[in-house]
């Protein structure tokens, strides 16, 4: 786990930068939103400001998911460039929000940050929340994906008996 104590950082630089390379174990992707199985690489810059931290994320990753129509495993490329402030939780009771509020991040505990935490957030973020395999896909309903050729498509045995039923004129009726 990478944890990054930005008050020490901060005691001797001005300005901390670095490239990590974060395994899919170390990230913790949840299993039910997709599957990363690569490493992702990471560039981090970090400034300071009176009220917290600037943090500049440069993020190059795949994850793999399934189309929420015709349930196909895709790769969705999640690389992205992400700029956050980061600072302290508020002690104040009541919050007052502005649209800038909306990109920041809180510390749990002052002054330190999982990068693994901080990725991971963002990555969950860029997932959409019905991927699609492509924008066109026909779904599930498609004969194609539910049937392969049609042509090769044979009767099912099991379905025999009620398609005589139906057939059969004296059953319908209820007479027999």
């Amino acid at each position: 786990m990478i944890v990054l104590n930005l008050k020490e950082i901060f005691e001797r630089e001005t300005r901390f930068e670095g490239r990590y390379s974060l395994s899919p174990q170390d990230i913790k992707f949840p299993p039910d939103i997709g599957e990363i199985k690569e490493p992702v690489e990471v560039y981090v810059e970090i400034t300071r400001d009176d009220r917290g931290y600037n943090v500049h994320l440069d993020i190059k990753g795949k994850v793999e998911l399934e189309c929420s129509r015709c349930l196909e495993v895709f790769e969705k490329d999640l690389s992205q460039t992400k700029n956050k402030h980061i600072e302290r939780y508020p002690v104040e009771e009541t919050i007052h929000l502005s649209p800038e509020d909306l990109d920041v991040s809180f510390m749990e505990e002052p002054d330190l940050i999982s990068l693994e935490d901080l990725v991971r957030e963002e990555l969950i973020l860029e997932i959409p929340m019905k991927p699609l395999c492509r924008p066109d896909c026909p779904g599930i309903d498609s004969p194609h994906l539910l049937f392969g050729d049609l042509e090769d498509r044979r009767e099912d045995p099991r379905f025999a008996i009620l398609k005589n039923l139906l057939r059969d004129p004296e059953v319908k009726d209820g007479s027999t």
